[in-house]
């Protein structure tokens, strides 16, 4: 196996990838498999699937993407069999953006030079199903219930929730600060005070450890915290300078509106 893979619930195994520190959940239906996100290179998604078939022998029939960043996405075309569904904007940023990201990936010093090349192999392949506020997804006897919450580390992000767990992608994330580079930072805030009454025992970040709800509820302070720091300079944050700089960019794009969804 090249991931961890841990059981988080009957027929719902989460793997954890030490490259970006990405997890990746599969669903066990009836007769097929739903995965949700693809990772982000051909040989990343080759991988995976390697993995997928140690777990069942079961075809995968549904590939969800949480939201439209390249880690999550850039697989997609690894699995020509799947549905592929996400949100609207997946889909429209996918198409838009997809060759650039490629390009600017594959000259990034950040990423190991022998990673590099793999992103202009990539076949950019947006979701096909798409929606805007929710869709379930039935597997057999098991109904894997599919939604946007609202704005927050994109405008894409949607959750999924099955059997006590809720699979959040990047709208939750452990062992550093979130992502804010696509985000909108106060709609962040008011996402996951939307999700909160809503969340189950388990909760599947988009990178780092499962958590559970009391992670969820300190992170929504952290990013409210770490708003008041950067515009009224009141407060503490943990998340550092750079991050704090990220935020401030980003908060006045949202408000400065209007968005297209």
């Amino acid at each position: 196996m090249h991931g961890s893979w841990t059981d988080v619930a009957d027929g719902v195994v989460v793997g954890h990838y030490e490259r970006l520190d990405q997890n990746i959940a599969v669903v066990v239906g009836t007769d097929e498999l739903l995965v949700v996100d693809s990772r982000s290179t051909h040989a990343d998604a080759d991988e995976l699937r390697a993995d997928i078939a140690a777990i069942s022998a079961l075809p995968v029939r549904h590939l969800v993407n949480t939201h439209f960043h390249w880690d999550h996405t850039f697989g997609n075309a690894r699995f020509p069999e799947a549905d592929i569904i996400g949100h609207t904007r997946c889909r429209e940023v996918m198409r838009s953006d997809g060759e650039a990201t490629k390009r600017e990936l594959s000259q990034a010093d950040w990423i190991p030079p022998d990673v590099r090349w793999q992103f202009l192999a990539v076949d950019i392949t947006p979701p096909r199903v798409t929606f805007e506020t929710a869709a379930d997804v039935h597997l057999g006897d098991r109904v894997v219930r599919m939604w946007h919450p609202g704005r927050g580390h994109t405008d894409s992000d949607i959750v999924l929730a099955i059997d006590g767990v809720l699979i959040a992608g990047d709208l939750v994330e452990q062992g550093a600060p979130p992502s804010f580079g696509d985000a909108y930072p106060r709609a962040w805030v008011a996402t996951l005070d939307a999700l909160g009454p809503l969340l189950p025992p388990v909760v599947v970040p988009g990178h780092g450890a499962v958590v559970d709800r009391g992670f969820v509820a300190a992170q929504r302070d952290e990013i409210a915290a770490a708003i008041d720091l950067t515009v009224a300079g009141t407060g503490a944050s943990d998340y550092p300078g750079a991050v704090l700089a990220v935020i401030a960019e980003r908060l006045a794009i949202e408000d400065a509106g209007p968005y297209d969804v």
